[in-house]
């Protein structure tokens, strides 16, 4: 199936999604989205979502890429707006105000890539200088505390997503004037980061998985503490021959939530786990179909946790659709449900990747259809839409 100048792949546990067939360019035009102020009719631009992040209820940044380049749309409390941006494809975006933003990706899809990093300050947006690893690379995510303190994270590889290769984790920081690389523990077998969260200077998150081109996968999770990255024990699914983590929020320095997939079988189970300031442990997570993945996570407040992912992952391809997958932490009962969730008329697949939340009553969510068109869910404190 072909889509915008795309060549589309189904590929388990996402890792892979498409592999370009033409090079990524900067969109020649900016303009804004029309049609109604609500959110739950805004009509889909080409091509998909990827991260999101809520400044406010008036200022909300959802980042991903066209088939021709990166894609940045704003939400302004009335209507969402296309922003042209950098060459290249964003993966995640993070916030400090109205006027810190930092999205991040690379500089190509199917071929050899760099890091891209680039900032908004409340006008424009500007690509910043980042270290290029020997052997090139991409990000994968990004947080940011304050204005002079961020983190990048993402793999040191030869080629950009749409090109498996062997990885190692990649992590820079942003110190208020330039990027560096850090150094990070490399797991045997590579590594692979795929999220990063943080509280402070001195408490930082980056969660992934090992072995990123074998069959042995397991969860990977790194801490910072102020002085060094290290690697943190982290389970895996009980029985699964193989582990990943895909997203990851933090609450406080005692309160963290990684979300993920696991390989049962020949079908994916959701993996959730929190951390209670002293050790990560597993939580169970309803998998709905038998076949389920979650790519994202955040939180509206201490205990008020949301994940975001897809149904059928290992099928939807040549089986049963792939349909979008909320589900909630009730911290009363202490268990994990499914939310029902919007799904647009589509030809295999519907796809949360990320969430952030403004409030107990305001949280996106974004990701795609068909991997062709833009995906935007919107929870309003009684259903999402």
């Amino acid at each position: 199936m072909k889509a915008h100048g795309w060549s589309l792949s189904v590929c388990a546990l996402s890792v892979c999604t498409v592999a370009a067939s033409l090079a990524l360019t900067v969109p020649q035009a900016t303009a804004a989205v029309t049609g109604p102020a609500s959110p739950a009719q805004y009509p889909a631009v080409p091509d998909r979502l990827y991260g999101v992040a809520a400044v406010s209820a008036n200022d909300v940044w959802a980042v991903g890429l066209y088939p021709t380049g990166s894609l940045a749309l704003n939400w302004n409390g009335r209507t969402w707006a296309e922003y042209e941006a950098a060459n290249g494809y964003y993966n995640g975006v993070a916030a400090t105000s109205a006027t810190d933003v930092w999205a991040v990706g690379g500089t190509n899809w199917g071929s050899p890539s760099a890091p891209l990093a680039v900032h908004w300050n409340g006008e424009t947006w500007t690509q910043v200088a980042t270290p290029n690893p020997p052997g090139g690379g991409y990000f994968n995510s990004v947080a940011a505390t304050s204005p002079s303190n961020a983190w990048a994270v993402g793999v040191v590889a030869p080629g950009g997503p749409g090109i498996p290769a062997a990885t190692t984790p990649l992590i820079e920081h942003w110190d208020g004037r330039h990027w560096t690389i850090q150094s990070v523990p490399v797991p045997v077998g590579g590594g692979l980061l795929n999220s990063v969260a943080a509280t402070s200077p001195t408490d930082a998150w980056a969660v992934g998985w090992t072995a990123p081109n074998s069959s042995a996968s397991r969860t990977l999770i790194l801490h910072w503490n102020g002085a060094t990255w290290t690697r943190v024990p982290s389970p895996d699914l009980p029985g699964s021959s193989q582990s990943f983590l895909k997203g990851v929020t933090a609450i406080s320095a005692g309160n963290a939530w990684a979300v993920g997939a696991a390989v049962v079988g020949n079908v994916e189970h959701t993996l959730t786990m929190d951390w209670n300031g002293r050790t990560w442990a597993y939580v169970p997570s309803p998998t709905p179909g038998g076949d389920s993945s979650l790519q994202g996570v955040t939180f509206s407040w201490t205990n008020n946790i949301w994940a975001f992912g897809y149904t059928n992952p290992s099928r939807c391809g040549g089986g049963p659709q792939c349909q979008t997958l909320i589900e909630h932490w009730n911290s009363v009962h202490q268990r994990w449900s499914v939310i029902p969730s919007p799904n647009p008329p589509s030809d295999y697949l519907n796809q949360l990747e990320a969430g952030s939340a403004v409030s107990r009553t305001n949280i996106w969510a974004v990701g795609s259809t068909d991997y062709a068109s833009t995906l935007i869910v919107h929870w309003n404190g009684t259903s999402w839409n």
